[in-house]
């Protein structure tokens, strides 16, 4: 996630109601603020993408309308508060805003049965309490995304650490941005301790998608990042690990083919699963 959320820090400084079934792009009331959403195409499950910290949908434009055409399924995009063309979040920020703004977006479109989430980066952490407590969440897509597991205290004091002494220089250069994830950096602990107090269900399929080249600083890092999620696919036979050869942590851009048939091939295992799911509204 550093480089999309705490991270996204150092990247920047170097550079409505909806019908069911599909709506244009709108902002949707979520409760004293809008949101940025898009529900497109027919059929289930519905593939909802979350983008990583400090990035909006549009990191998903060569993915979803392949996925949406290919798997002939429904998709959602949207942009978490203050990013995209979605407006700020009054309030002090938590994480458990943004899932609460998710799942009343999704209603407020009328987006009802079984989803899939495609997570990427911080995402990983709206995905993870969201899929938490949603029965209707069926499977999960990581694409390098955050486990609560390794961020314990010492990795969430390291990245504070880091990235506080940027923040002057983060609002002199992208203010607008900075006043969006200035506050999501410094809720750090209380996000990862509220996400690592959770867990997923063992049952829930999920392919885990971690990439050769990710944001880590250190070897040390690395290690650990990666003990961290082969513990996670340890730890449920319904969980697999895969592996971006050659990719960065924005695996969408470098590998699109790879998340591409691991979005298609979680359809049709939920298909398969749920025999009475159609596949086409």
């Amino acid at each position: 996630m550093k480089r999309l959320g705490i991270g996204m820090l150092a990247l920047v400084l170097l550079s409505a109601t909806c019908a069911y079934g599909a709506c244009s792009p709108e902002l949707v009331d979520v409760g004293g603020y809008r949101i940025w959403m898009q529900v497109a195409g027919h059929g289930d499950p519905t593939v909802v993408f979350e983008s990583g910290g400090g990035s909006d949908s549009s990191v998903w434009a060569s993915v979803e309308p392949q996925i949406r055409a290919h798997a002939r399924v429904r998709t959602v995009l949207y942009d978490r508060a203050g990013l995209g063309k979605s407006e700020p979040a009054p309030g002090p920020y938590a994480i458990d805003h943004e899932v609460g703004a998710l799942e009343r977006a999704l209603h407020k479109c009328g987006v009802r049965g079984s989803l899939v989430l495609v997570s990427h980066s911080y995402g990983g952490f709206v995905s993870t309490l969201m899929a938490a407590s949603d029965r209707h969440i069926v499977g999960i897509v990581f694409v390098d995304a955050n486990l609560g597991s390794f961020f314990d205290k010492a990795e969430v004091d390291h990245l504070l650490a880091k990235y506080t002494p940027q923040f002057d220089a983060f609002q002199k250069a992208k203010p607008e941005l900075a006043r969006v994830m200035i506050p999501v950096m410094q809720a750090y602990p209380d996000t990862a301790t509220r996400v690592r107090s959770v867990e997923l269900p063992l049952t829930l399929p999920v392919i885990d998608i971690v990439a050769e080249n990710t944001w880590a600083d250190s070897p040390e890092e690395l290690t650990a990042m990666r003990q961290a999620h082969a513990e996670f696919v340890a730890a449920s036979p319904a969980r697999e690990a895969l592996f971006a050869k050659g990719s960065g942590h924005y695996v969408m851009h470098d590998r699109p083919q790879l998340v591409i048939d691991a979005v298609e091939r979680m359809v049709k295992w939920v298909r398969a699963k749920h025999p009475d799911t159609p596949t086409m509204k």
